[in-house]
């Protein structure tokens, strides 16, 4: 994975939630959203995802991009549509876990990466502990991960299954 990557709104949401947007800093020197993705991770008021996210580009954690016009749409949401068109202008990779968004990203030659990918990455950066935990409380909080996915990364970072 390079030095920058693009973020789509459900990993970036899925972070703020287990307060992990910080191992983002602790593996990429760059991460990069368009407003589409920021509007998407505010647009619930209530949830304090959110505002974290919002205080991640704030802080410039997270970094506001232009949009990329003329856009391509492969029949995806506006959020995974301007992540994949900003990771491909830039020649650089994507946080993205949407199973359809994953098909386009690939299809186009886009180097991929997925909330469990990055707990794997914070792990071997020392950023963390343990992947299992985080991971667990993701699935506790609704957010889907296949469990072939969860074992599958969790064999990776050296961590047996139960």
């Amino acid at each position: 994975m390079a030095d920058i990557v693009v973020a789509d709104a459900g990993p970036l949401i899925a972070l703020a939630r287990i307060a992990g947007l910080g191992m983002l800093q602790a593996i990429f020197q760059r991460t990069l959203i368009t407003r589409t993705v920021l509007d998407e991770c505010v647009a619930r008021p209530d949830r304090p995802d959110g505002l974290l996210i919002q205080s991640a580009v704030d802080c410039g954690w997270l970094e506001l991009a232009a949009e990329v016009t003329p856009a391509e749409d492969w029949g995806l949401d506006a959020g995974e549509t301007s992540a994949i068109n900003l990771a491909r202008a830039r020649n650089v990779g994507i946080l993205m876990d949407d199973r359809a968004g994953r098909r386009v990203a690939a299809g186009l030659g886009i180097p991929l990466i997925g909330v469990l990918g990055v707990l794997i990455l914070a792990k071997r950066a020392g950023a963390i502990p343990l992947v299992r935990p985080l991971a667990e409380g993701l699935i506790r909080d609704g957010y889907y991960l296949a469990s072939r996915v969860v074992e599958d990364a969790l064999q990776l970072a050296g961590e047996t299954s139960k």
